[in-house]
């Protein structure tokens, strides 16, 4: 853990809640341009019954600077834009609250690259989808076309004989052995 001295990241806290990443940065800019590493603006949760302030993470490059910007922006007064008193401060004036961070740890940059990138155009099915893509459409042939093809097919091809299997045919001649040909009778009923 770092030494007292040797902190770098503090945390401002009790921001308007109507602040910008954008305004903010504006106004840490004016004085301590290049002189932080880091700066993460968390801006107020507006979903909850009673809204809470903003805040604001920075990392300064030398402790010096972290006095230094403790000593102006702690108790800095930030006044509402709008002039509107509102449940979560007394009148229009919000104070802010200049601490060390509790972690003096800072995110790392993930530049994580992927070992495919790049490698699509030589992939065998992709490179078949192009080729699929680049021959030239084949369209059908309209439906008159296709209607007369098929009539000219009809009128060539001679009736097939049906397709007698071995099953069938014993079943004709166990009726041909049974006495011929089937007989319906029918039976008429009166009344």
């Amino acid at each position: 853990m770092k030494g007292l001295l040797e902190r770098t990241k503090v945390v401002v806290r009790h921001l308007p809640p109507t602040t910008s990443p954008s305004g903010f940065t504006e106004q840490i800019d004016g004085r301590f341009a290049g002189r932080y590493n880091w700066l993460f603006f968390c801006p107020s949760n507006n979903s909850q019954k009673h809204q809470s302030y903003a805040r604001a993470y920075i990392d300064f490059k030398r402790p010096e600077d972290v006095i230094e910007f403790a000593e102006f922006f702690d108790g800095h007064v930030f006044v509402n834009e709008k002039g509107v008193v509102t449940l979560w401060s007394t009148g229009t004036q919000f104070r802010t609250i200049v601490e060390y961070a509790p972690s003096q740890r800072i995110p790392k940059q993930w530049s994580k690259e992927d070992g495919r990138e790049g490698t699509i155009f030589k992939d065998p099915a992709y490179v078949e989808f192009l080729e699929f893509l680049a021959k030239p459409v084949e369209n059908l042939p309209s439906a008159e076309i296709q209607l007369e093809r098929r009539e000219v097919e009809r009128a060539g091809a001679a009736k097939d004989a049906p397709i007698v299997t071995p099953l069938m045919d014993f079943v004709r001649q166990k009726r041909t052995a049974k006495g011929g040909t089937r007989v319906a009778i029918i039976i008429f009923t009166f009344m």
